[in-house]
């Protein structure tokens, strides 16, 4: 392609037609099946409330355990401390919604103590009382049998707490579909821009602290539909962490250990399910410090308007988990100015894979955390845009395999005469203007890659006439732009990640 197609040094990240209804997400989770029936209709009765909810305002948090009336005596046994509050239980007027199973949240929390060894508590909490500081509470935890709705109010509050780093997990009690099917129309309203989908078996839930390959239902959830084996969790992201977490099957009566006989349970298997609640818990409490990332307190704001002779990057969507990181490139672009004296642009504006304005751009930046398909006009318009100059730098944000796996498969269907493979160490890439001769993984992938120290840099990429047209980066690097601590993710310290996104951005400009 010739100079003159790029008018500007701009990056484009692909904008696929992104939709943000999932709607199809419970077709397959038997909400209308005979089992579903039978659990709406059996009898539910709430069972005795150990901890009345606590009572205190939004702007409160959680209050402290309140003093003894009377001084204890030297001699008196004391009470040990209460462990931190990790669950708040969002309580309802209706008992029978949300008292049906009570001391669940309390005897997952038991088993944590008893199988890992840490401490932490509950609290029973009323669902108009969203704690205003996270610390307070870092889990909102709601199950029921009610089809329910939040107010805008609750929502805003929610909204600004999911925000702020704390999690919401939505759990169908018994999988009663009442429940399952309001939870993922709240879920949408809730948090509009950012789609829910189904976590794939790759998603730290369920490798975080137990490694759940083995993933096991009762009977009736495999009449519902069910699969042994087959994941089913649905999620929000806000950044890369899953904020929001919804339950069709049931997890509550295995946690509260209720005879398997006590009620029809559209559920996991209970060994399943203490897993599942135990990499829950290991997800949060890791992640929650995480949430904020260094780069969410740096604004960057261009100094005039104009775009001539700047490096931007559009921003991009396509039909998936598009957006992996806040501010993560504005960082790189930041540090890029710093280091090489290219003026860059920092507001980013998107380009649609099937549209002309994407011949305006000499790279285009794509990036993900989970399997995506493309339509052939969008295959199509790419593979023109690719054998026409164009460059096409991917990224497996969080390193996932379900996303590398997704993109070779595009690949090959894009350009099937292509061979993506490692670019050599002695590549321009590696050379200019950092010499990446090693990297450091982060723990993660370190563990993954059986290692302790560095690793030799890994890129791959496809060459068209001389040329790289492709480079991709199977482990995560928009992380470590970012300056997000990112515990789960496969992926590179921040010094080599900022150090391999130097260099890509410099190979794009000298072609």
């Amino acid at each position: 392609m010739k100079r003159k197609l790029f008018p500007c040094l701009a990056i484009a990240v692909l904008v696929c037609g992104a939709s943000a209804v999932r709607a199809g997400l419970l077709d397959d989770l038997g909400i209308d099946s005979e089992a579903s029936r039978l659990v709406r209709e059996q009898d539910y009765r709430p069972r005795g409330v150990e901890r009345a909810p606590a009572q205190h305002s939004s702007a409160e948090g959680v209050p402290p355990l309140p003093l003894p009336a009377v001084p204890l005596r030297r001699t008196e046994k004391k009470n040990p401390p209460r462990p931190p509050v990790l669950i708040a239980k969002l309580a309802t007027r209706e008992q029978i919604d949300w008292a049906t199973s009570p001391a669940d949240a309390d005897k997952l929390l038991q088993y944590l103590a008893k199988s890992m060894n840490v401490s932490f508590s509950a609290i029973n909490l009323p669902a108009d009382h969203i704690p205003a500081d996270v610390s307070q509470a870092p889990v909102l935890y709601r199950s029921g049998i009610r089809a329910f709705s939040f107010t805008d109010a609750q929502r805003e509050q929610l909204r600004k707490y999911l925000f702020d780093g704390g999690t919401l997990i939505l759990n169908a009690y018994c999988g009663h579909p009442d429940f399952a099917r309001s939870a993922l129309a709240e879920m949408q309203r809730l948090i509009p821009e950012r789609p829910p989908y189904r976590l794939s078996g790759d998603h730290p839930l369920y490798r975080s602290c137990y490694d759940i390959k083995d993933i096991r239902y009762r009977p009736l959830a495999l009449q519902a539909g069910a699969v042994n084996g087959i994941p089913s969790a649905i999620g929000i992201d806000i950044n890369t962490r899953t904020a929001v977490f919804f339950f069709r099957y049931d997890l509550s009566t295995a946690w509260d250990g209720l005879p398997a006989d006590a009620l029809r349970v559209i559920g996991y298997e209970p060994e399943t399910a203490q897993a599942l609640g135990a990499n829950l818990m290991a997800y949060v409490t890791a992640e929650r410090s995480a949430a904020i990332p260094l780069s969410k307190a740096l604004l960057f704001v261009d100094a005039d308007a104009t775009k001539a002779g700047k490096l931007s990057v559009a921003q991009a969507r396509y039909d998936g988990l598009w957006w992996a990181r806040d501010n993560s490139m504005a960082m790189l672009l930041n540090v890029f100015q710093e280091q090489t004296g290219t003026p860059v642009r920092f507001e980013q504006t998107a380009v649609s894979l099937n549209a002309g304005q994407l011949f305006e751009h000499p790279l285009v930046y794509l990036t993900g955390t989970n399997a995506f398909s493309l339509s052939e006009p969008e295959r199509s318009n790419l593979r023109s845009y690719l054998q026409r100059g164009g460059i096409l730098f991917a990224e497996a944000a969080c390193g996932r395999p379900s996303f590398d796996a997704a993109l070779r498969r595009e690949l090959a269907q894009i350009l099937p005469e292509l061979t993506l493979k490692p670019i050599p160490a002695n590549h321009l890439l590696f050379q200019y203007p950092n010499r990446i001769a090693h990297v450091r993984p982060k723990p993660a992938l370190a563990e993954l890659l059986k290692t302790s120290g560095t690793v030799a840099p890994t890129l791959l990429g496809a060459e068209m006439e001389g040329r790289l047209a492709v480079i991709y980066s199977p482990y995560d690097l928009s992380a470590g732009w970012a300056l997000a601590h990112a515990p789960y993710d496969y992926g590179l310290v921040q010094k080599d990640a900022m150090a391999m996104g130097i260099n890509i951005l410099s190979y794009a400009l000298l072609q």
